[in-house]
């Protein structure tokens, strides 16, 4: 197809791809307002997430600037991304109540990826035609599974995962295509805009979520090794000859094999490792080793320029390194990972096997598809089309031709040294290569890594990977000859009708059964359950301004029912006082006075204060005066206010 049809049709099916993206936004919105019972409140982490922007945002609005601040800079469990979005739309002017905003949100991350990849499939291919395609067949088997509809009306960080990952792929994909034919030791041009594309797209990702982040750095840097060996070794000799050296060297594998034993020792012991004083130790020991090993860079610089390959150095320096250092610098944010790898949850058997299971009618799913067979063989021909290309690339090599005349003679150094003049397969370095391994290595690293196996984990990548898997049907057009481009287009086209089939199919987004076949309402449809919540708040005064003790967030409350409820009372109550009053849990890091408080809030599974709040009021010398007390009629829940007296 020339240049101008390609434009011109490109043209027709990129509004087609929006237009169908605009059906979708505009259904799953009325789908959440129509039918999703609880609209008010979020779920578990989606609440204490909001709490906290609720706090800040009283404090900015009063003036507490720096308090305000703060809670960004700490971030230990999320990152300040998504809080930022929330505060914003928190102060933004409309009637919509933040949980609605917030979820909107959701859905406007979703659906900013389908113009997204119109740009970036455009970007690397050149083809509008094809780029409107791949975007509308996306949109067809990502809104076709057993979750995502759901995750689209949520305030969860899945589709914004999505958004980023996409753009992350792009910037690997342009630094890969940069640095494919620069030898051992250049570097980018001056005034390259990859870097800058690159160190974006993944703090974006970071800043998301950090396991996000830190999969991927552990997805790439295998990947680096794999494609560049040899100049891996050659890094490796040097640093050894340079730096690691007796304990340095010991210090380095001992750290090193303790962080990668963390997953398999959850698995084969019955070790508690989720323990203060084993996460400080891990903190201190890997601490030390980031510092020590950013000296090393720091120290040799000039000479890692013309070692270390020139792509690592780009997502080093302007990825990475910023992101380790922003992990370190809270020792709450390093615990907080390690508790999330201690976290074991066996929803499904595999990741991986999730892409391909059949459905199935129990709760929760373990499948992500509808209609699996189309994945399972776009998945298939697209790994077959990479063997192909693979193949026909099998007798290219590169070989770096070191010389060793100031090579050490140690047994280590000249092993070292053999498998650093090996040649190695050029094909390793292709752009497109590159991001299909490490979209494969994501999905490998996080099976092996997590026992915590939420179906969720599983959707942030997978617009990422349907869109790397087309692209190999688009080098198998560009590779065919004239009597087998026909068939390579026909092929590519046969998988696009059938994909977009699912938009007519049951449940699809074009069929009658869309809003009865799909699951919209991730908080579900027992909105009585929550009932509790909502009555106590009727009784909050929206001018007090209380300090809240919710025993509900306590470990010894944690397996009665209401535990279910602590995130929403703190809720439901921050949202009654925004405007007049005020409402802070109580934290004897946090508050080391009450001046701002007139009231104090009790929440708990009974009307019995315990001893230690008790403890706490009289440690700040305040006294209680009982103005209120409400038992809820299921007998699970007591409401009692204060007013506080100070001695």
């Amino acid at each position: 197809m020339n240049r101008s049809w390609d434009r011109i049709l490109g043209f027709f099916i990129g509004v087609l791809a929006l237009a169908i993206t605009g059906v979708m936004i505009s259904k799953n919105w009325q789908a959440f307002l129509q039918i999703c019972p609880i609209t008010d409140l979020l779920t578990w982490d989606e609440n204490i997430r909001l709490n906290a922007v609720y706090d800040q945002f009283q404090d900015l609005r009063d003036g507490k600037i720096w308090r305000g601040i703060v809670p960004f800079l700490e971030a230990a469990t999320w990152p300040p991304l998504r809080p930022i979005f929330s505060l914003v739309l928190l102060a933004s002017p409309g009637s919509w109540p933040i949980t609605w905003k917030d979820s909107f949100l959701g859905l406007a991350f979703y659906a900013l990826c389908f113009p997204s990849i119109i740009f970036i499939a455009s970007r690397i291919t050149g083809s509008y035609v094809f780029s409107g395609l791949v975007s509308i067949f996306i949109l067809a088997l990502s809104l076709h599974t057993s979750e995502t509809p759901a995750y689209s009306l949520s305030s969860m960080l899945e589709t914004q995962g999505m958004l980023s990952l996409l753009w992350v792929y792009f910037g690997l994909y342009k630094l890969y295509d940069s640095v494919k034919d620069l030898k051992q030791g250049e570097s980018l041009p001056k005034g390259s805009k990859v870097p800058l594309l690159v160190s974006v797209t993944l703090l974006l990702l970071f800043f998301t979520k950090y396991p996000y982040g830190l999969l991927l750095f552990i997805s790439i840097f295998i990947y680096e090794v794999l494609s560049r060996f040899p100049e891996w070794i050659g890094f490796v000799r040097f640093a050894i000859r340079k730096h690691y050296k007796g304990l340095r060297l010991l210090f380095l594998i001992l750290v090193v094999l303790l962080v990668l034993s963390l997953p398999v020792l959850r698995v084969v012991t019955s070790w508690n490792l989720d323990q203060k004083s084993f996460k400080k130790v891990l903190y201190i020991l890997t601490v030390l080793l980031f510092l020590d090993f950013n000296y090393f860079l720091y120290k040799t610089r000039k000479e890692i320029g013309s070692i270390a390959p020139s792509s690592i150095r780009v997502l080093y320096l302007y990825a990475i390194l910023p992101c380790f250092f922003w992990l370190f610098t809270n020792l709450d944010r390093v615990m907080s990972l390690v508790n999330a790898q201690m976290i074991v949850n066996k929803f499904v058997r595999s990741f991986i096997l999730s892409l391909f299971e059949s459905p199935e009618k129990k709760f929760p799913a373990s499948h992500v598809f509808i209609e699996p067979w189309i994945f399972r063989l776009f998945f298939a021909l697209s790994i077959a089309i990479l063997f192909y290309w693979i193949y026909s690339k099998r007798n290219e090599k590169t070989n770096l031709a070191i010389s060793d005349k100031d090579s050490e003679t140690s047994l280590l150094d000249k092993a070292l040294s053999k498998l650093q003049n090996k040649s190695w397969p050029s094909f390793a370095k292709d752009p497109l290569f590159a991001i299909t391994v490490i979209v494969f290595l994501q999905y490998i690293v996080i099976d092996a890594s997590t026992g915590n196996k939420q179906l969720r984990h599983v959707f942030y990548p997978l617009p990422a990977l349907l869109l790397i898997l087309s692209f190999w049907f688009y080098r198998l057009i560009q590779l065919s000859n004239n009597r087998w481009k026909i068939a390579s287009v026909g092929v590519s086209l046969f998988f696009f009708f059938w994909g977009g089939s699912l938009f007519f199919k049951e449940g699809g987004l074009l069929s009658s059964t869309y809003y009865s076949e799909n699951q919209f309402c991730l908080k579900g449809f027992d909105s009585a359950t929550f009932q509790p919540a909502r009555d106590f708040a009727k009784e909050i005064d929206p001018n007090g301004k209380y300090i809240a003790f919710n025993a509900f967030h306590e470990e010894e409350n944690f397996q009665i029912p209401g535990r279910i409820l602590a995130s929403e009372f703190d809720l439901l109550f921050r949202q009654k006082t925004v405007t007049n009053g005020k409402y802070r849990n109580d934290s004897k890091y946090r508050w080391k006075n009450w001046d701002e408080f007139d009231k104090a809030l009790f929440v708990g599974p009974s009307c019995e204060l315990p001893e230690k709040y008790i403890e706490r009021v009289q440690s700040l010398g305040y006294g209680l005066e009982p103005t209120k007390e409400i038992k809820h009629s299921s007998g699970y829940y007591c409401l009692r206010e204060f007013r506080l007296i100070k001695k």
